[in-house]
């Protein structure tokens, strides 16, 4: 943990323990010791207290009076327990407010068994060999459905059309009732009416690159797909690909160097430039880039 990061710890832990009366933060140094070396490392894998002692740290128990006679771990002990007491309190408190901020946009919805709503979706854009569905430009409901259950206070079960991929009970937030006797507007995405998997079949790996997600490299290949435009190739996860196509052979494209933002292709390109007997073809030049000092401005020294 660098320095900033572990002040900023420190200062957030201080300021949550002495709010009320800033003076007395020097007396929660210790404890904000302790829980520093009980906070978990994501680094080393376990809390500075685990390291030193090789076992995890004991827990806090709460302080009954007369358990022990020193007078200074007495009133420290009470002290601790007064502030956990303060600071619960201060927790329910902002969890109300955010509730009730969170309820003045909210509004009590029933609807009856056999009442047709609209359902709102969220497509997700994901890497995927499904059709992505744009989610900017894709319809906010689908159409209307019928209800043909009432699941608990807030849930309903929806008749879907047979075949759809997905559950039929959705939450009252993702509905909107019907006016008028009109029937389906919208249907549902194909994605989620059929299995589109069957139509992607892997032709060949057009790049290589090793992406940084959360902190963890990700290798990814660009594939294009038999039968697609150019504009279809997507980035597909390594692993998540050659599970799915296990037959599908990568072949240089299966070790990707990492560092590498794009893998080059002009190295596939000059394996192609040659023929069998080891003659050069119609052999593309490479690009080079020179860099040059920009010369000093006049008066300069």
């Amino acid at each position: 943990m660098g320095k900033e990061v572990l002040n900023r710890c420190l200062e957030t832990y201080l300021r949550c323990f002495s709010s009320e009366q800033p003076r007395t933060w020097g007396h929660w140094i210790h404890w904000a010791e302790y829980w520093y070396n009980t906070a978990f490392h994501t680094a080393a894998g376990m809390t500075p207290f685990e390291i030193v002692y090789g076992r995890k740290a004991p827990k806090l128990i709460q302080y009954w009076p007369q358990e022990t006679s020193v007078a200074a771990v007495a009133q420290d002990l009470s002290d601790r327990d007064e502030v956990l007491r303060q600071v619960k309190y201060n927790l329910q408190r902002a969890q109300q407010k955010m509730v009730k901020q969170a309820n003045t946009q909210r509004r009590d919805v029933n609807y009856a068994v056999g009442d047709k709503v609209y359902l709102k979706l969220r497509p997700h854009r994901q890497q995927s060999v499904c059709r992505r569905i744009y989610q900017k430009l894709a319809p906010r409901f689908y159409g209307p459905f019928e209800i043909v259950q009432k699941i608990g206070a807030v849930a309903y079960r929806l008749k879907l059309p047979a075949g759809t991929r997905i559950h039929p009970v959705f939450h009252v937030s993702c509905l909107k009732k019907a006016v008028g006797n009109s029937g389906i507007t919208q249907s549902l995405p194909k994605g989620l009416e059929a299995d589109l998997g069957a139509e992607y079949v892997p032709e060949k790996v057009v790049a290589t690159r090793v992406k940084q997600i959360n902190g963890d490299s990700t290798q990814q290949i660009l594939v294009h797909w038999k039968n697609k435009t150019q504009e279809e190739d997507t980035w597909e996860d390594v692993l998540a690909f050659t599970s799915q196509f296990p037959e599908f052979s990568l072949g240089d494209k299966a070790d990707v160097r990492d560092g590498d933002i794009v893998t080059p292709i002009y190295e596939e390109q000059e394996q192609l430039d040659h023929d069998p007997m080891g003659h050069e073809k119609n052999k593309k030049p490479k690009i080079t880039v020179v860099y040059s000092r920009r010369g000093k401005r006049a008066g300069n020294t």
